[in-house]
């Protein structure tokens, strides 16, 4: 299932339009990006992705905001911010919607991750690996991240799945370019904006609407047409 052709209709969270906007007023340049000494709980930002996953081939803009614990959404946007697919994880459940089809699918988060990004990847560790926070990631994750001279880590591994940090954000060890690889995937993550501990949005993680969606399964799902 290749998705890369967006969706008609808008289904955005506030916030996304000035993310386009602070976007293109960042291109050209490497923004000076320091972790907060305190602590990264939650990430927001705008980026792009080449991923080949397990089930599907992503490639495109994609908005995303993780909070811990548990707690993320991605959304797959045209240059305008218009839907292509929309990701949602909270704690135990994940859900991918197909706005313009009115469809999702629902499954345990990491199920839904590995998908993507070939490897059992929880939200939180989805954060760790945007905001560069891995030494903080406490006993019993199972990573072996190394670090290069600066102190920053720059790559990682686990059951066969790999990391490695391309190039860092100027001022500290937070990735921009961050390439992956694994038995069922492979690719490339560029985060183009991002921002530590946002604003709490409650509505952001909300699946309330999904009430006027039908429910499907994964492979009914990968039957739905290119949009």
């Amino acid at each position: 299932m290749d998705f890369i052709n967006p969706s008609p209709r808008r289904f955005g969270w506030p916030g996304l339009v000035g993310l386009l906007v602070a976007l293109a007023a960042c291109a050209g340049r490497i923004p000076v990006l320091v972790s907060p000494s305190g602590g990264v709980e939650a990430v927001e930002g705008f980026g792009s992705a080449s991923v080949q996953g397990e089930d599907a081939a992503v490639k495109g803009k994609f908005a995303f905001l993780f909070r811990r614990p548990g707690f993320g959404r991605v959304e797959a946007v045209d240059p305008i911010g218009r839907t292509a697919f929309l990701m949602i994880f909270r704690v135990d459940r994940a859900y991918f919607v197909v706005p313009g089809k009115k469809a999702y699918a629902e499954e345990a988060p990491e199920a839904m991750m590995k998908r993507f990004l070939g490897i059992s990847l929880p939200p939180d560790e989805v954060l760790r690996l945007l905001s560069g926070t891995w030494t903080d990631s406490g006993a019993g994750s199972g990573w072996n991240v190394e670090q290069d001279e600066l102190g920053r880590v720059w790559s990682g591994g686990r059951n066969g799945f790999a990391f490695q940090v391309r190039e860092f954000f100027s001022g500290g060890g937070v990735p921009r370019d961050i390439g992956l690889s694994g038995p069922a995937t492979t690719g490339r993550i560029k985060v183009l904006k991002l921002g530590f501990n946002p604003p709490s949005r409650e509505a952001a993680f909300d699946v309330t609407f999904l009430r006027g969606y039908v429910l499907k399964t994964w492979p009914e799902i990968l039957e739905i047409p290119d949009r």
